[in-house]
């Protein structure tokens, strides 16, 4: 079968991709012109988070979801080393105990985390193409049909996308190239984890043949089981049956199962202007600090700049969210959601310094530090505030405004709140 776990060497003149040993200069070749669809899947994503932030987790069997004493809970997520006893997404947590009893559980509390991460690699997305379609939290298609003049050939672009993930959060995917959405999905899927897979447009009949129908995305288990009473077992079987019987058991899903069997998908990549689904700020630091007194001071100048962004185009947010990086890089993100969006930097810090300390950054030596804020709607949408202190908010708000003006004639340093850090 003509698919292969790609690692990238390098690109010739001609554009034409040169990729591991097992993968002909042939089978590289594209034309600009025809549909480049990229999808990306993250490896094991709520578990290799966990991971990212608790590096002593890496390598071990990690189950995420609900409170594995309830009978109820189901796993969200599981690391590749809970997959090897079985344990899979979707399945009953006391399932997943009995099949390892040494897993790791852990109870999926910070949703808000994980959809910062998510955000942050849906910006990552965009820097590559505006035909960006997510999918899932932790996967989106992307069409790259026109972008090989800024990236080269798709399987260059693909591997620059992987490394900058793995740079910029730490974290694994798998990549799949196809022609449609339907064959790039089935590709990704086909070397987890960290895989890079590529079919080729005169490849698809071949790679698809032997493979049994499970394997194609909207083919569940139902409707399997229906096709394995017909003797149909794999897609090049189900390609095959006449169209006219698939119709009369399935009715108008017939005749879809024929054309994805036969690895035909004309949905397009159905793309938006980017989310502005948060904003923040985080630098790295000159050099670590530990002093609270330290932290307080870069957290006031991010928050100020998050929050200047936020009332720039008139949003507030109701989630914040706090990044710390430590001096031996082992990095925590913690969020906490508020009863009213905000866009005060005074309300920001307030919850930043909170959040600071439970991740022990007056204790650790911190090296990058973080804010960004969440959950945002149009200032105007927000609840109106309840608090008797009218006066003094709308009096705030004023110097924010008057701040705000003075920094967009002079420059982000020309005035800053006192005991905020200068060097940010």
């Amino acid at each position: 079968m003509m698919i292969s776990k790609l690692r990238m060497h390098k690109s010739d003149e001609t554009g034409d991709c040169l990729a591991s040993p097992d993968i002909s200069k042939a089978q590289c070749k594209y034309t600009p012109k025809e549909p480049v669809i990229l999808h990306v899947d993250m490896d094991a994503f709520f578990a290799s988070v966990e991971q990212k932030e608790r590096p002593w987790l890496v390598g071990k069997p990690v189950v995420v979801g609900g409170d594995p004493q309830k009978r109820h809970g189901v796993v969200a997520a599981a690391s590749y080393a809970a997959r090897e006893y079985g344990i899979k997404a979707g399945m009953p947590l006391f399932t997943a105990r009995r099949l390892c009893p040494h897993a790791i559980f852990l109870i999926g509390r910070h949703q808000d985390k994980y959809e910062y991460i998510s955000s942050r690699l849906v910006r990552i997305f965009y820097q590559f193409t505006p035909q960006v379609e997510p999918y899932s939290i932790d996967e989106a298609f992307l069409d790259i049909t026109s972008c090989e003049k800024l990236f080269g050939p798709p399987l260059q672009l693909a591997m620059k996308l992987k490394e900058k993930i793995k740079k910029q959060l730490g974290l694994s995917c798998s990549v799949g190239i196809a022609p449609n959405k339907l064959l790039a999905k089935l590709a990704s899927s086909l070397n987890k984890p960290d895989g890079l897979t590529f079919i080729p447009k005169d490849k698809v009949k071949e790679i698809l043949s032997p493979l049994e129908v499970a394997k194609l995305c909207g083919i569940g288990d139902k409707t399997a089981k229906i096709l394995s009473s017909l003797g149909i077992h794999t897609l090049g079987e189900l390609g095959s049956y006449p169209v006219e019987v698939l119709k009369r058991k399935f009715g108008k899903n017939g005749e879809w199962l024929h054309l994805v069997a036969n690895g035909i998908d004309h949905s397009p990549v159905i793309s938006q202007a980017p989310p502005e689904r948060s904003m923040g700020h985080e630098r790295t630091l000159p050099q670590d600090i530990s002093e609270p007194e330290q932290i307080s001071s870069v957290l006031l100048a991010l928050c100020g700049m998050v929050a200047r962004r936020l009332r720039a185009k008139r949003f507030v947010g109701g989630t914040i969210t706090l990044r710390v990086r430590y001096s031996d890089f082992v990095s925590l993100t913690r969020s906490e959601t508020i009863a009213r969006p905000t866009n005060s930097e005074h309300v920001i810090l307030k919850v930043a310094q909170k959040l600071a300390l439970g991740v022990e950054s007056g204790i650790r030596r911190v090296r990058l530090l973080g804010v960004s804020v969440s959950h945002l709607t149009k200032d105007g949408q927000s609840q109106q505030t309840s608090l008797p202190f009218v006066e003094y908010i709308e009096k705030r708000k004023k110097v924010y405004s008057v701040m705000d003006r003075i920094r967009d004639k002079f420059g982000e340093g020309s005035i800053r709140w006192a005991g905020a850090a200068s060097f940010i």
